[in-house]
């Protein structure tokens, strides 16, 4: 009889081990995985074979589930902060980034300036083109501005439908406006060609830009409103210009200025 328990023991000993690793790994990590496995829409399928133990295979496949998951949540980041058309940034981007750069800016007494583009007859360009070559040109008005604004530091966004946003961090009037200029030249030196614009037979673009005092303490939207109230003064004397304004009490606008 204890020679049979000797034999019986360790044989108990394994089933406990094996129910234990079971109930509180095992089926747990099978569990977390599933759940992955659905939160991830299904995209990789795959089973383990049941010969597999879960030493290495269930968790490499947790880890790769875990990565996989990261993987997708920085691409729904990068897409929520970003225009689909021109893949520049949007407007959420912009808040992001001068939640810490204006602040910054203040304390070390360096000037802001903001560019605010819009396409010239833009809804002209659309009737007599068609929308697709719209969406073409938008983009094409995108490639400009990033080979204009090349600095780390630079915040280039499409605000929405023909209207750009440039926000130079550490750039006084004279750098805001000359790079405005060569901007505006250009996209003119392109040559996408627009029949039904009255300032030219190809795209343009009107520039408000908006530049504030080293170190003045002003709001994103007090910016925006100045810049574009140097672009609706682009509109009334001609288009196919850049016009600069100060960020001051007096330049801001009680109402956003329309272009």
């Amino acid at each position: 009889m204890s020679t049979l328990l000797l034999l019986i023991m360790p044989a108990s000993v394994v089933v406990i081990a094996w129910w234990s690793l079971e109930h509180r790994y095992r089926r747990p990590l099978r569990q977390m995985i599933a759940r992955i496995d659905t939160l991830d829409g299904g995209s990789n399928p795959e089973r383990l074979p049941p010969s597999q133990t879960m030493h290495g295979s269930l968790a490499d496949r947790l880890a790769q589930r875990i990565d996989h998951l990261c993987a997708a949540n920085r691409q729904l980041q990068e897409q929520a902060i970003k225009d689909p058309l021109t893949g520049l940034g949007n407007r959420r981007l912009l808040e992001q980034r001068l939640d810490i750069a204006l602040p910054l800016s203040r304390r070390w007494m360096r000037a802001v300036s903001a560019l605010v583009i819009d396409v010239d007859h833009f809804k002209e360009y659309n009737d007599l083109y068609g929308h697709q070559a719209g969406d073409e040109c938008l983009v094409e008005i995108a490639n400009v501005l990033r080979d204009t604004f090349r600095r780390e530091t630079d915040i280039v966004v499409r605000l929405g439908g023909e209207e750009f946003l440039v926000v130079l961090l550490d750039a006084d009037e004279d750098e805001a406006v000359r790079l405005a200029e060569a901007m505006r030249g250009m996209l003119q030196a392109v040559g996408i060609e627009h029949q039904a614009s009255s300032v030219t037979d190809v795209v343009t673009v009107s520039i408000g830009v908006a530049v504030t005092h080293s170190g003045e303490p002003v709001s994103l939207d007090d910016i925006i409103a100045t810049a574009d109230a140097g672009l609706y003064e682009c509109k009334e004397t001609g288009r196919n210009r850049v016009i600069s304004r100060a960020v001051t009490k007096a330049n801001i606008p009680e109402t956003k200025a329309s272009a």
